[in-house]
């Protein structure tokens, strides 16, 4: 049976403290379900697997302030161990979706990706997913309890403002820095950033207004465009890496074309992140909230 769900959604007529513990527990369960459908759908199910622990690890990121930083690394680490293992089963149905996405109707760059592919050869953890994620089944059991146990019982809308603040800081860091860098490292690390944020504002705009949810929508295209770059630069690090253990020559221009693509879609989208991040965290956290009602 297929997992249903999968965004975050605070409820409207229930306190903030419950709304969130709500939200946190669901989107925890929705991770259980995909887990337990790895073994009869592995790719759709270790992608979605993964995305509902990037929004539970998102929820974490926005309860920061109020939880402290030892209790909020403390539930992070718990959600990065449990999809730490699926890192390889993911970069595998990647690879595929992106070697096309590059080598896109040319002839000779077709022969090279099939190249890349044959060298690169299976993931051999790819059979065992359902065995893999289901190891974080005990984890994601238990840390809805946990988030009830150390979430201040007076939790309410100025540390929901104080998160939101936060994150839309570290998201215009994040991308000043990679503007200025330019470098894949930084680039990615705004991607996470932004896609930490885009889920945060998806959980407020889930019963928000109209206003709120194009909002969202707008940084979800971003995050998804930023991460077809990132997918990109992977790929084009492996070719190196190829070549590195004794392929020199190994798909030549298809490294020569995915470089080429990740500079001018990267350079795209740095130009266009002051569309997203220019104004003060504070006032971007507080428009938010209007936003929702």
């Amino acid at each position: 049976m297929k997992p249903r769900g999968g965004g975050l959604r605070l409820r409207r007529h229930v306190p903030l403290r419950e709304g969130l513990l709500s939200a946190f527990s669901g989107i925890l369960l929705v991770a259980r379900r995909h887990a337990t459908a790895a073994s009869v759908d592995p790719k759709r199910a270790v992608h979605d697997f993964r995305k509902s622990i990037r929004r539970a690890r998102s929820v974490v990121a926005l309860l920061r302030p109020a939880l402290g930083r030892t209790a909020a690394d403390g539930l992070a680490e718990e959600l990065r161990q449990a999809f730490r293992d699926t890192g390889d089963l993911r970069d595998s149905d990647v690879l595929t979706a992106t070697l096309a996405a590059v080598s896109g109707d040319d002839p000779e760059l077709f022969v090279e990706a099939a190249e890349v592919a044959a060298r690169l050869g299976a993931n051999p953890k790819s059979a065992d997913s359902g065995k893999i994620v289901r190891k974080a089944l005990p984890i994601l059991r238990r840390l809805p309890a946990a988030l009830e146990v150390i979430l201040p019982r007076e939790y309410s809308t100025p540390d929901l403002e104080g998160g939101l603040t936060r994150s839309y800081r570290r998201s215009h860091r994040a991308w000043i820095q990679a503007r200025d860098s330019r470098t894949d490292a930084d680039f990615h690390e705004w991607r996470k950033r932004a896609k930490e944020l885009r889920y945060q504002v998806e959980l407020l705009a889930s019963t928000g207004s109209p206003a709120l949810k194009a909002r969202e929508k707008a940084l979800g295209a971003l995050a998804r465009e930023l991460g077809e770059v990132t997918d990109m630069s992977m790929l084009c690090r492996q070719i190196e890496t190829l070549a590195a253990e004794g392929g020199s020559g190994i798909a030549t221009r298809l490294l020569e074309r995915g470089r080429a693509l990740v500079r001018e879609r990267s350079d795209g989208l740095l130009s266009r992140g002051g569309e997203f991040f220019s104004e003060p965290p504070r006032a971007f956290a507080l428009k938010v909230l209007a936003e929702r009602g």
